[in-house]
């Protein structure tokens, strides 16, 4: 995602294709080590939500889609297979861009999806480029002050910008304030990145001081069902495909777990906030996610 580290050299990167050390895992930053181990996305609402959010952008075969911080590319590589339009994805980590690139490698639809490195704040693209800008669980860790205006600038006079975001309601009860303001902080302090939830009206604003119109907000509550398990499955090219995938994550997973205590830390504080903002009763009823449009007018 656009907020990661970075940090990674074209060495770490190479190194990052096979087994690493436990030690080199330690060193990577959470969502490098993501990429690594091979989690596909990070957004509520999986592939179900991104082929929706295509649907509010109007994206066809025909459009030209940027997503920043697309991570190791896996809703690029969904969308290009599925709608067969062309897409850019950008990241600020490049062992990201790397998986990325190989991920459409083995897909093949490199003639159809590019990954480059590159700033949120400083999009390497001309004015005017792209028909839609996608973000999923990235913008909420931006400036959007200054991200919302950047997005709109590379877009076409009435492009979208479409983001999938995680909410927060305006009028929540004291102790379960509490509760969502410590999952807030769990999150600050595995990624290392600001995380704060915003309300859908803040979405609103934000996009609207973008310099965006015709802002539509939607909220939805995460709800997991058989017709993600069915998008994933497609994304990752079939059933058998889907199998090895979750039978390497669970390895690796399994492994780095039993070997290091600071990603086992990392792993139960991950579960500590999920389980508050998207599964507790008491205080995920009071979360969830938007799909919000604007037009560059």
């Amino acid at each position: 995602m656009s907020g990661g580290s970075g940090t990674q050299t074209k060495k770490e990167v190479s190194a990052a294709k096979k087994w690493l050390s436990v030690k080199e895992a330690e060193a990577l930053g959470y969502y490098d080590f993501m990429s690594y181990l091979g989690v596909p996305y990070y957004h509520t609402g999986g592939l179900v939500s991104t082929r929706k959010l295509a649907e509010l952008c109007r994206i066809d075969r025909t459009k030209k889609v940027l997503i920043v911080g697309c991570g190791a590319g896996f809703s690029a590589c969904y969308l290009a297979r599925k709608i067969g339009c062309e897409v850019v994805g950008i990241d600020i980590a490049e062992l990201s861009i790397e998986k990325a690139k190989e991920r459409a490698r083995r897909q093949g639809i490199s003639d159809r999806v590019e990954f480059r490195v590159g700033d949120a704040y400083a999009l390497p693209f001309e004015a005017g480029t792209f028909d839609a800008v996608i973000t999923e669980f990235v913008s909420q860790f931006l400036d959007r002050s200054r991200a919302f205006k950047e997005f709109a600038r590379v877009l076409k006079p009435g492009g979208y910008v479409g983001i999938n975001e995680m909410y927060k309601e305006g009028r929540i009860p004291p102790k379960t304030a509490e509760e969502i303001a410590h999952a807030e902080e769990v999150f600050r302090e595995i990624t290392g990145l600001p995380f704060s939830l915003s309300t859908p009206e803040e979405w609103k604003r934000g996009l609207e001081e973008g310099g965006l119109k015709d802002v539509n907000v939607r909220r939805f509550r995460p709800s997991p069902g058989p017709g993600e398990v069915k998008a994933l499955m497609e994304g990752m090219g079939g059933i058998w495909n889907f199998a090895l995938y979750f039978a390497e994550l669970t390895l690796k997973t399994g492994k780095y777990s039993l070997l290091s205590r600071k990603i086992r830390y990392r792993f139960k504080r991950l579960g500590e906030g999920k389980k508050i903002l998207l599964r507790k009763k008491s205080t995920s009823k009071y979360a969830g996610y938007v799909l919000a449009t604007g037009i560059n007018e």
